[in-house]
């Protein structure tokens, strides 16, 4: 009952993140009232399975019950918040961090009971230290790319003055840019110890896990690759970051949820 409550507040939640990325692409409000509603669902959907976890005794202090209250927290905060907020887009980052949260515990639960070979267990804490130094510069690449989408809704709406920010969008490309370069390699050996990693085990227990990490590395070498070959910038560059991040994000919380499990 708790993993299936937990599934429909992920849905949801993803449903959101959709409808805030429609608003990304036109700046429309009718889109960010369905993400705010969205969001709202998935919200009470996900305080029903701490309820269900808590009636089975189940409610401690563990991983996945932070991730449970953090994620409901944050929809219940911006549901109250966004009503009136005068950046509405800020859905947009808060949706896909709720989503990702959600769907972590889902497969954690699906996949609790998978054991590792012994010695699967020495490349553990070097692919987590190079996921996450990697993801940490995502990290800043991603803040980058939000600042960007936030300057260019307030030049587009015109809800802000140019001399209200010190940062240029030029000067947030270049820090967006040279954060990919720094990330791009340490993930990729985090990836790669990772591939080593799931092959050991039962691949049908890890597949959503290794899919996103896949994804999420080909999307940043994608929009590494575009920066650098095409010069793509702007929106759509910033959009493609924030989502190789968003996977990545799938990734590091799962992988933070096995390793305190």
């Amino acid at each position: 009952m708790e993993d299936t409550l937990v599934l429909i507040a992920s849905l949801a939640s993803l449903a959101s993140t959709i409808a805030y990325g429609a608003h990304l692409r036109r700046f429309g409000d009718r889109s960010a009232r369905f993400g705010l509603v969205g969001l709202g669902i998935g919200g009470v959907f996900t305080v029903a399975a701490l309820c269900v976890r808590a009636a089975g005794g189940r409610l401690g202090l563990d991983a996945v019950t932070a991730f449970l209250v953090l994620s409901a927290l944050l929809a219940a905060v911006w549901v109250i918040r966004g009503r009136t907020a005068k950046l509405p887009l800020i859905g947009a980052f808060v949706a896909p961090v709720v989503t990702m949260l959600t769907y972590a515990v889902h497969v954690f639960d699906r996949e609790s009971g998978l054991v590792r070979p012994g010695e699967i267990a020495l490349i553990t804490p070097i692919h987590v230290a190079f996921s996450l130094a990697g993801f940490v510069a995502f990290g800043v690449a991603a803040m980058g790319s939000a600042a960007e989408v936030v300057q260019e809704y307030r030049l587009k709406t015109k809800r802000f003055r140019l001399t209200d920010s010190g940062w240029s969008l030029a000067r947030v490309e270049r820090a967006s840019r040279l954060a990919l370069i720094v990330a791009f390699p340490l993930y990729s050996i985090g990836v790669a110890l990772g591939v080593i990693w799931f092959a050991r085990g039962n691949a049908e227990a890890v597949t959503r896990h290794a899919i996103m990490a896949s994804a999420s590395w080909v999307l940043f070498g994608l929009v590494l690759y575009a920066r650098l070959a095409f010069g793509l910038k702007g929106r759509r560059a910033a959009l493609l970051t924030l989502s190789a991040f968003g996977c990545s994000l799938f990734v590091v919380l799962l992988s933070t949820l096995r390793v305190s499990g």
